[in-house]
């Protein structure tokens, strides 16, 4: 673990994360500024929105790749049959399942709505679109929380000998 190559791939999987992980984590700021915003600028934040996202859930990939890189890379100190690796492993997919199950197409339906309302409409006050931003709140809640998970999985390596 002390190879130039572990070191080299354990910073390329953190910042994978930082990437990642922030990249989704932001997007709850802009998707509440295009809920209170008019349809014709929510379009436009909407747009960036899963721009951000797209690039965003390329990096996460990277981070489970990278992840069993290192374990690889760890002169068998970290097993892939940890209970902390295998947890994180799961927790990795509840994201990516929340991610492509519950936030891309809520946000997708959003930028729908938009696109449906006039430009000089509020987004909040169609009912749909409140329908909706309630769902991606929750998207994003169980996020924030499944990311908290990973982070104290990473940190205290629970079941690690």
């Amino acid at each position: 673990m002390d190879s130039t190559l572990y070191k080299i791939v354990l910073l390329l999987h953190i910042a994978a994360a930082i990437v990642g992980f922030g990249g989704v984590i932001a997007h709850g700021a802009y998707n509440a500024k295009a809920f209170a915003a008019k349809a014709g600028e929510a379009g436009v934040i909407l747009r960036a929105t899963q721009t951000v996202t797209n690039l965003a859930h390329y990096a996460i990939y990277g981070v489970f790749l990278l992840g069993i890189i290192l374990v690889s890379l760890s002169d068998k100190v970290i097993s892939m049959g940890a209970a902390w690796i295998s947890a994180s492993m799961l927790v990795w997919f509840l994201l990516v399942g929340v991610a492509h199950g519950l936030v891309k197409p809520t946000v997708r339906g959003l930028l729908t709505e938009a696109d449906a309302m006039a430009a000089d409409d509020v987004m909040s006050s169609s009912p749909g679109v409140v329908a909706l931003a309630k769902k991606l709140a929750l998207g994003e809640a169980l996020t924030q929380i499944l990311l908290v998970i990973s982070i104290i999985l990473m940190v205290w390596k629970p079941g690690q000998s």
